[in-house]
């Protein structure tokens, strides 16, 4: 259990009504306000009239460009109370910070040493909330917030979503790519090595010059500056290796400079220096993971909502048996510390 984050600056409040996707209606010192909710889940297990919830002051300095609150609201309804002294945090804003701390401090084991290159990574159609850089490889990493609880579980999501399909979809999609990927060139190298070989060969077979045909000498008069074959003058001599012309190796086009030899720098296959197939080694250095915030303490594992999602469920099925790392953590808030706690950096993930 570590302290990721203390938070002293709030005001407790009464929860009265959701008003639609974004606001709430709350009650704070006998006074009406209206605050910005940037949970987007039905949160019916939390948003209840009589609830007693935390309300953080909107600031420049937390804003998210991605979940801006409308102007005129003054609050954030960021965590609502689940016992006593301890409150659910729903704000994934605040969710995604404490991950932040909890990452630049070590506090996750299976992520210790990893360090964020940059947030909402945008590729192919979606944008991804961070690449990461973990032991010399790099991943795109999707946060989800699972703040409804079933029993002992924590569960995403409450009910169905679009953008989760397609986030799932997308980290499914690049983890296929790097195995397609692999595939191929594993592939070309067998390839290359199969032709190498024969190369060899070729170039093990010499032609000797019999005695009686003369040296070649260039035609000074056709050609003054070139070397190139001039015939009738131009005959191979007893040192060049079958295929040559003017020093380059067999299969070698004298005019462009390009070769498939084993010691031509070129790989066999490629154009100009161009990747054998750019749209997958475009993906190739990422790999997926998604990371479930559970932010709630009475739970013991995270689960997918089946029942709210079919489809998401079984993307994550797709997604684990394809390679993509599925984790969670659990966090919540402590009103006697007035601190966001960590209780558990790898809750159990049950599919």
């Amino acid at each position: 259990m570590k302290i990721l984050l203390k938070i002293e600056n709030y005001e407790k409040g009464i929860i009265i009504e959701r008003l639609n996707r974004f606001v709430v209606k709350g009650k704070i010192k006998n006074r009406y306000v209206l605050a910005h909710l940037n949970n987007t889940g039905r949160l019916e297990d939390f948003i209840k009239k009589g609830g007693i919830g935390l309300f953080l002051p909107i600031n420049a300095d937390c804003a998210d460009s991605t979940q801006s609150a409308p102007a005129k609201l003054k609050f954030r309804l960021s965590m609502i109370k689940e016992s006593k002294n301890i409150y659910s945090v729903i704000d994934t804003q605040l969710q995604m910070k404490c991950f932040e701390i909890a990452l630049e401090k070590g506090y996750i084991s299976w992520l210790k040493g990893a360090k964020i290159l940059k947030r909402n990574f945008r590729i192919n159609h979606s944008l991804i909330d961070y690449l990461i850089e973990h032991k010399n490889k790099k991943y795109l990493l999707e946060i989800k917030s699972a703040v409804m609880k079933y029993k002992n579980f924590a569960m995403y999501p409450d009910c169905p979503s679009v953008r989760g399909q397609k986030h799932i979809r997308e980290l499914i999609d690049i983890q296929s790519a790097r195995i397609t990927d692999r595939i191929i060139i594993a592939r070309i190298k067998d390839r290359i090595t199969m032709s190498t070989r024969i190369i060899d060969r070729i170039e093990s077979t010499r032609i000797t010059r019999p005695n009686n045909i003369p040296e070649y000498k260039p035609n000074k008069n056709i050609h003054p500056n070139d070397n190139r074959i001039n015939y009738p003058n131009n005959r191979p001599n007893g040192n060049e290796i079958f295929g040559q012309h003017s020093g380059n190796k067999f299969g070698v086009d004298s005019g462009s400079g390009h070769s498939f030899g084993p010691n031509s720098g070129k790989v066999f296959g490629q154009n100009s220096g161009r990747s054998i197939n750019p749209s997958l080694s475009a993906l190739y250095p990422y790999k997926s993971m998604v990371l479930f915030i559970a932010g709630m303490k009475n739970i013991s594992a995270f689960s997918p909502n089946k029942n709210a999602d079919p489809k998401i469920y079984e993307l994550l099925k797709i997604a684990k048996k394809k390679g993509v790392k599925i984790k969670a953590i659990q966090i919540y808030f402590d009103e006697k510390r007035k601190s966001v706690i960590l209780k558990n950096d790898d809750l159990p993930v049950v599919l």
